[in-house]
């Protein structure tokens, strides 16, 4: 019982330290979203999606629709 605790409670705790691929998201949307609204101007929002790999490396998509590509030179006010 004692070993079966033990072995809960690693697994617990490494996989407390891995990030969570959502949350990650989530950050890249709100990070990204002034960056490409410099360049291009949107019709919807940003959404950022990934996938696990089998070898552990996950693959980010970075989605969005635009009304237009911005002239180059633009700075947003």
């Amino acid at each position: 019982m004692e070993y079966r605790i033990e072995r809960r409670m690693n697994n617990i705790l490494r996989n407390d330290k891995l990030p969570d691929p959502q949350h990650i998201c989530e950050v890249l949307e709100d990070e990204l979203k002034p960056l490409i609204e410099s360049y291009i101007e949107l019709n919807s929002d940003i959404k950022v999606r990934f996938r696990k790999e089998k070898n552990k490396n996950s693959t980010f998509w970075i989605e969005f629709s635009a009304e237009r590509i911005k002239p180059y030179g633009y700075i947003k006010p």
